[in-house]
């Protein structure tokens, strides 16, 4: 993204107000299923589920472009919040308890997104299919939207704790989603650890 994008997410939290309102429906349906202490959240907005998650006692790392949003965060105990560029800064590998992407697609960055998992760290994703617009008959930039299946295929060396697709009620209305639960198994991640310590 560049200073284009920025400004205009800007423009939609200065018109949005800063009210982060409930956290997602997916994330809470499946809060039993992640521990540690240490959470991404990924395009966070103005923090609602963030907060949610520095409720539950973890330390968050809140991302997102816009900078109204992430002044929207700042103070807020547990949540360390920073105006990021998603689409430029790399993701720290291994460093996470639980990672979130909700409603937000941004394909290039499935594989960061599940190596920035701690062994046995836990993934919650979910974002609009194509179903959305075909199905109803919202207007949505086709770019962002899943193709079926396409979210369960994402993370191939995540195993899957549950996978959702289909429409669902969101904030009171029907959305078309994709929502996936899924967990770094221990073994993987101590592979690549020691992948990366080897030199050269």
């Amino acid at each position: 993204m560049d200073g284009s994008a920025r400004e205009t997410w800007n423009a939609r939290y200065r018109e949005r107000g800063s009210d982060p309102g409930p956290p997602s429906d997916w994330l809470v349906e499946n809060q039993a299923l992640i521990g540690g202490t240490r959470a991404l959240d990924l395009a966070c907005g103005t923090g609602r589920n963030a907060r949610h998650l520095a409720g539950l006692g973890f330390t968050v790392d809140a991302l997102d472009i816009s900078d109204v949003a992430i002044e929207a965060l700042q103070g807020i105990a547990g949540v360390h919040a920073r105006a990021v560029d998603l689409e430029r800064e790399a993701l720290p590998a291994g460093a996470y308890d639980v990672v979130l992407m909700i409603n937000y697609l941004q394909r290039d960055l499935f594989a960061a997104a599940a190596d920035a998992l701690a062994a046995g760290g836990v993934l919650i994703a979910e974002t609009v299919t194509r179903a959305h617009v075909e199905q109803l008959r919202r207007a949505f930039d086709p770019r962002f939207l899943l193709e079926p299946g396409e979210l369960r295929d994402a993370f191939p060396d995540l195993h899957v704790l549950r996978f959702e697709e289909g429409v669902v009620q969101r904030s009171g209305r029907p959305r078309a989603v994709a929502a996936l639960v899924a967990q770094r198994p221990a073994e993987l991640a101590e592979l690549a650890e020691l992948a990366a310590q080897r030199p050269g």
